[in-house]
């Protein structure tokens, strides 16, 4: 007894198995995309268990990823593919594995807008977020080693940096904010004029009076003869007066404002001699 299919190939009508076939292997010869030929693959592996038709077709995931070599993960998203595609319907049934019908195509299946199903899994996308944080980091350590290397950069006024950083325009100021005008001026030191100092040891820099000479004291209980000024007859100073009495060797008092023209003192100024 003939079946249905053996009538149609006496006919020389193709079934819809077949044809989904030869229309799946002329998607990947036109394509250039490199992962539709792995998709394709479990497609036709999928359409092995289906009747003329196209339907009656449910292999288990686990069959599938063992006859296409794959693991199942792999098995699904190819599946998500077909599906999104239009080329493949899946009926889900509670506690019995999928249930799949081949669907020829009118016209071209649009691959590229539904590949990202195949391509994006758990790991890829893990190796690609990873990626982009190593990216991010080597930018942002590239930007700070660059400002680093313009804040380092030496002063056009070719004075010698005291803080690391500092602004070019100011060369004693802080790198980040601008200076502003100190309230005590009078500490800045002058970048142009070196500090000059007068030295004050042993000396006063600034003297306001005369340090006064220490005049002879006469000896007290001493054995040598009382000191004698020499006469204004005999010093070659005609307006020279003695500081001590020529009779007993006092000193003399001589008052601010009058001539010094006495040789003795009141008490032997009657003496002879005593002017």
């Amino acid at each position: 007894m003939s079946t249905s299919t053996d009538r149609d190939r006496e006919r020389g009508v193709q079934t819809v198995r077949n044809a989904w076939i030869n229309a799946m292997r002329n998607e990947v010869l036109r394509s250039n995309i490199p992962e539709l030929p792995r998709i394709v693959a479990i497609g036709i592996w999928i359409a092995t268990y289906a009747d003329a038709d196209g339907g009656s077709t449910f292999p288990g995931r686990e069959t599938l990823a063992k006859l296409a070599g794959a693991a199942k993960e792999t098995v699904t998203r190819a599946v998500n593919v077909l599906v999104a595609a239009g080329v493949l319907q899946r009926k889900r049934r509670p506690n019995q594995s999928t249930l799949f019908q081949l669907v020829i195509p009118t016209e071209r299946p649009d691959w590229g807008a539904h590949i990202h199903l195949y391509t994006e899994n758990r790991q890829r996308e893990y190796r690609r977020r990873k990626a982009a944080e190593e990216r991010a980091q080597r930018a942002d350590e590239t930007a700070r080693k660059a400002l680093q290397d313009v804040s380092r950069k030496a002063s056009p006024s070719n004075l010698p940096e005291g803080v690391p950083g500092r602004s070019p325009d100011d060369p004693e100021g802080v790198p980040g904010r601008p200076r502003t005008a100190s309230q005590d001026a009078f500490r800045k030191a002058s970048p142009t004029v070196a500090y000059q100092y007068t030295p004050t040891s042993g000396r006063d820099p600034e003297r306001d009076q005369e340090t006064a000479d220490v005049e002879p004291q006469p000896q007290v209980g001493g054995t040598a003869a009382p000191h004698q000024d020499p006469s204004p007859s005999q010093h070659p100073d005609p307006g020279f007066a003695p500081t001590r009495c020529e009779s007993c060797g006092d000193p003399m008092v001589h008052r601010p404002g009058r001539p010094n023209i006495h040789t003795h003192c009141a008490r032997n100024a009657a003496a002879p001699g005593a002017a």
